[in-house]
């Protein structure tokens, strides 16, 4: 009798007279096997508490238990708890289902790293941290035949790529929080933004959009500034809009607008005494200093993407695109 702590596969195969192929394929429940010798082995493990490694688990199921988790390199030197928030949340998801998540990080010009886990088959699916217009990840993704999932919905040209595309309701969130805005005062409003390549950015702008008929808001009065990545932009689209009588300030993410209320401080102009403002995107730091602001899940969006994804690639029941809600903060500067 073997020393059930030190039990391995060769070990189960020696004692029941079978093969090493026979006892993978009764442990992973794949391949072909007759039901009498399954259910042997499978009593025999049930009995000497039996635990395969991670390593003989995945070779028996043809599987790295691995999810690599791919984020923009200029992610890391930046404060966005939404993304952190997000991965934080699909590790511990992907750990509930023994698996790794890597993170894997990506630049506008190279994408080696994700090529070479690809190529070396090092993971079982792949969750992008962001979606923005013509993709060089989803292309390569695809042509690696590798499921992955999106946190935040792919562009009209590549629809049907991804296993899973997990979002929050941008459009409908933004929409209903526009409009209060717009109803909160009177005047010209400026909504300042980053990259609107990025379709959450294309999202938040639509919903704004939209709010802005909903509330028979004259298009005249609205000013839209995109390009806001870093803090000398945002002083001069600030400063520019200031002159133009424009006091009022809606931020397309936490991000800018915090550059904005920096800017404001420097000015020493006061919200919402002075100025009022608020962001479409909440974070711990924006309910500090009292912005309004709406609220998205970051944790559970995470979550949702990677189990949503891991039930795609076990072969169960899940849900393509799954959508998430959103809580309207108004606080005290609008």
């Amino acid at each position: 009798m073997h020393n059930r702590d030190n039990l391995t596969i060769d070990d189960i195969a020696t004692e029941l007279g079978v093969s090493k192929t026979t006892v993978s394929r009764a442990i992973s429940g794949k391949g072909r096997i007759g039901e009498q010798t399954r259910a042997r082995i499978l009593s025999y493990i049930q009995e000497h508490n039996y635990r395969p490694n991670a390593a003989a688990k995945a070779l028996a199921e043809n599987k790295t238990y691995n999810l690599a988790f791919v984020t923009p390199k200029s992610f890391i030197t930046l404060d966005l708890p939404y993304v952190r928030q997000s991965m934080g949340a699909a590790a511990e998801e992907a750990y509930s289902h023994d698996y790794t998540l890597l993170l894997c990080l990506s630049t506008d010009d190279s994408s080696n790293l994700l090529n070479r886990i690809l190529d070396f088959r090092k993971v079982d699916g792949v969750i992008l941290s962001r979606t923005v217009e013509n993709d060089k990840l989803v292309n390569i993704l695809t042509a690696h035949n590798m499921p992955f999932a999106t946190i935040g919905t792919l562009p009209p040209a590549l629809k049907g790529t991804a296993a899973v595309e997990a979002d929050h309701d941008q459009v409908g969130g933004c929409r209903a929080f526009s409009a209060d805005f717009l109803r909160s005062g009177t005047g010209p409003v400026a909504i300042l933004g980053n990259d609107i390549s990025y379709i959450v950015n294309q999202s938040r702008l639509a919903g704004f959009q939209a709010a802005i008929k909903d509330v028979n808001f004259s298009s005249e009065d609205a000013t839209i500034r995109t390009g806001i990545d870093n803090d000398t932009k945002c002083a001069q689209a600030v400063d520019q809009l200031l002159l133009q009588g424009t006091k009022r300030f809606l931020a397309m993410d936490d991000e800018v607008c915090l550059r904005i209320l920096e800017h404001l401080n420097r000015r020493r102009l006061q919200v919402p005494a002075d100025v009022q403002l608020a962001s479409l995107c909440d974070s711990d730091k924006l309910a500090t200093y009292n912005i309004s602001a709406l609220h998205f899940d970051a944790a559970a969006l995470g979550r949702a993407a990677c189990r949503e994804l891991l039930a795609h690639i076990n072969g169960t029941s899940y849900d393509p695109a799954p959508r998430l809600g959103y809580r309207i903060e108004m606080r005290n500067s609008i």
